[in-house]
């Protein structure tokens, strides 16, 4: 048994169904979520982009490579954006990017509304990949647009969403990508059943070189018609059922290495974040490392610090130095979470007698 990393072909199986009206109104699908930010990059101009300190090279180069002029602002420790340090960066037409880092609200309505009628332009687009399957309450703030990418919650080669109210490119379909990711997440269902490091090699070489053709223009992508029929074809409501029985079997069962101290949630709700449980830690790429030998296979900080907003955010940079983000997904059950559970606390224990 391996945990983590990429999803395999099979992981969808038993989410499969008839047409289950995940996609309604007026959402566009892409190829990516990076794709969906490209095509509202296009729509903006040659304008001043905000995006906050915490987030990774993907959510940056649609913009650059459209002319937009990319800037960062510091975050909050509870992971609220800094309100005057906004206010200072923005301009004329400026676009704010927000996302809620695992549930917690970026910020007030009350805030957002004052910037909306101040008069300058401003645009607001919402980034909801960490909660894109989570319902939300009618009414509040309504930004211009909101972008999600779908690939971390299943088994999709392709998976970009944008709402947006100005018209926006829809791109075309290139499926080079997704088959390629589909060709991957095949080998890695063989690789499960084999467990042969070649296949492990192929699989991985190919998710690389489909990462890199998202890269290739600022040009969007839409999502292809076959990729479409998957998606549509997914029971999201039970994904998401199956990740909070795992979240709440996790925060459980870490509640003692909190109170000991040899761990902290990064949210006051952990069991509520839907796509990881992250948690922070010290030392945590030696932790991280060390949860390969049980063949967990953790991500760090989801969205990383960049290298350009080094130095921006004090918070973003803690995170991105100490964030270890625990396996929840449909992919697993409360016995997989025990293990992962099991392992950490060993690791830690250990590591506290030998210092």
């Amino acid at each position: 048994m391996e945990y983590g990393s990429e999803f395999d072909w099979r992981a969808n199986a038993p989410y499969r169904r008839e047409n289950t009206g995940f996609v309604r109104g007026d959402w566009l699908l892409y190829r990516s979520g990076r794709d969906a930010l490209k095509a509202f990059a296009r729509s903006t101009g040659k304008t001043r982009v905000l995006l906050p300190a915490l987030c990774c090279e993907s959510m940056i180069l649609p913009f650059t490579q459209n002319g937009c002029e990319v800037v960062f602002y510091r975050l909050n420790e509870d992971l609220s954006g800094k309100e005057d340090d906004v206010r200072e960066k923005l301009t004329d037409g400026a676009v704010l990017l927000y996302m809620r880092y695992f549930g917690v609200p970026p910020f007030s309505d009350a805030f957002l509304t004052s910037l909306r009628e101040s008069g300058h332009g401003y645009r607001f687009l919402e980034d909801r990949t960490h909660d894109i399957l989570i319902p939300r309450e009618d009414g509040g703030f309504q930004p211009d647009a909101v972008a999600a990418s779908l690939r971390k919650w299943a088994a999709l080669p392709e998976g970009g969403m944008l709402r947006s109210a100005q018209p926006v490119d829809p791109g075309w379909p290139d499926p080079a990508y997704g088959d390629l990711r589909q060709e991957a997440m095949k080998e890695k269902s063989r690789y499960l059943d084999w467990e042969d490091p070649e296949l492990k090699q192929w699989y991985s070489e190919k998710l690389r070189r489909a990462e890199g053709l998202l890269d290739e223009s600022g040009e969007p992508a839409a999502m292809s018609p076959e990729y479409r029929e998957l998606l549509e074809k997914l029971d999201f409501s039970g994904i998401l059922a199956a990740r909070f029985r795992n979240l709440r079997r996790l925060e459980r069962g870490l509640r003692p290495l909190a109170e000991e101290g040899l761990i902290r949630f990064l949210i006051p709700e952990p069991e509520k974040s839907g796509l990881y449980l992250p948690i922070l830690v010290e030392e945590r790429d030696r932790v991280q490392r060390a949860m390969f030998t049980y063949k967990i296979y953790c991500p760090a900080a989801i969205w990383p610090e960049p290298r350009e907003a080094a130095g921006v955010c004090p918070v973003s940079h803690r995170i991105t130095e100490h964030m270890l983000s625990l396996l929840c997904d449909q992919r697993y059950d409360e016995g997989d979470m025990d293990y992962q559970i099991c392992a950490l606390t060993e690791i830690l224990h250990k590591r506290g007698r030998e210092t």
